[in-house]
């Protein structure tokens, strides 16, 4: 039986993540978020879901909102994306560091009571794929972050770090790359999850990065996240989430594929002429992360993917809700 406090607990990842607690373990949820948008929570899930209204920067409110909920177990999500920190770094500085700072200072205040902290990290923190001469890219290897958000990550790792040695609570610092499914539609990364949408609506689309990518299917980041806050552990541990290695165009090639088998029309997408490379490391290594953690799931990329469309071609074309679990 958990009180998890969480949060961003209204975005893309926080919804999976609220769900997933909820049905495997946690009792209830005190969510703190700037806003009361319950749009991607399920409405079945609801009346367990308390939500605080504030804003991470300021100390004295995430303390109070802390304080009062008293759980035994936080999920820290809330940050500015890549986009928001390259346009407003100042802003973005304040949400990801000083924001992560005021969220551990009042979690430390919990004590004993406190079981758990997770703090939402980020492939981010790598450098680009070419440094790392091994097969996969595991927690070890070293940061060379390729923009403020970036860096920002990992800052909070360092202070996650801290926090643990501080308090001697369990800490997990957890890392992923690209989330892609029902509810994305923020950040840089949120354009596999644009394709999906055109697809189902038999809009054309084109990717505007290419290259290797690691993608996490939503329900998958919401079981991490939730896996890293109830089950058993100790110590300080950073982990790279459970994910799929594709090139950009293999990815969209699933997307045609998927979408006829369910009776859609071939999708057109493509690769736009002016892509970016993408900048984000890829082949994350699962092995730390399922030693700890052995029940977090793995969805096939294909199996993600058909679960998408068919999610997006029943909803109209102005709607971006969460699917029910």
């Amino acid at each position: 039986m958990s009180k998890v406090f969480v949060s961003g607990p209204t975005g893309c990842i926080g919804a999976a993540t609220l769900a997933w607690l909820l049905d495997h373990g946690a009792t209830q949820i005190v969510g703190f978020s700037r806003n009361q948008d319950f749009s991607r929570i399920d409405a079945s899930y609801q009346d367990r879901i308390s939500l605080i209204e504030g804003d991470i920067t300021d100390a004295a409110c995430v303390h109070a909102a802390v304080s009062s909920a008293q759980p035994d177990r936080i999920i820290h999500l809330a940050a500015f994306q890549t986009p928001e920190c390259q346009s407003r770094p100042f802003q973005g500085l304040a949400v990801n560091v000083t924001g992560t700072a005021n969220i551990l200072k009042s979690a430390a205040a919990l004590g004993s009571r406190l079981q758990r902290f997770v703090f939402a990290s980020s492939a981010a923190v790598y450098g680009p794929r070419s440094i790392y001469p091994t097969d996969t890219v595991a927690e070890e290897c070293p940061y060379l972050p390729p923009n403020l958000y970036g860096y920002w990550k990992t800052a909070g790792e360092g202070m996650a770090q801290a926090f643990f040695r501080e308090t001697g609570i369990p800490t997990v610092s957890l890392r992923l790359a690209t989330t892609y499914g029902p509810g994305r539609d923020k950040g840089l990364t949120s354009a596999p999850t644009d394709a999906l949408r055109a697809a189902a609506w038999q809009q054309p689309f084109a990717m505007p990065y290419q290259g290797r990518e690691h993608y996490h299917f939503v329900t998958d980041v919401g079981a991490g996240f939730a896996e890293s806050a109830l089950r058993p552990f100790d110590g300080y541990g950073v982990f790279n989430l459970r994910g799929n290695t594709v090139e950009g165009l293999d990815f969209l090639s699933l997307i045609r594929e998927a979408a006829v088998e369910i009776g859609l029309p071939e999708p057109n997408l493509s690769i736009a002429p002016d892509a970016q490379t993408m900048p984000f490391v890829c082949d994350l290594d699962e092995t730390a992360v399922v030693s700890a953690f052995p029940e977090m799931p793995l969805t096939p990329l294909r199996d993600g993917i058909r679960e998408s469309l068919e999610h997006f071609r029943t909803l109209p074309q102005s709607s971006n809700t969460m699917p029910p679990s």
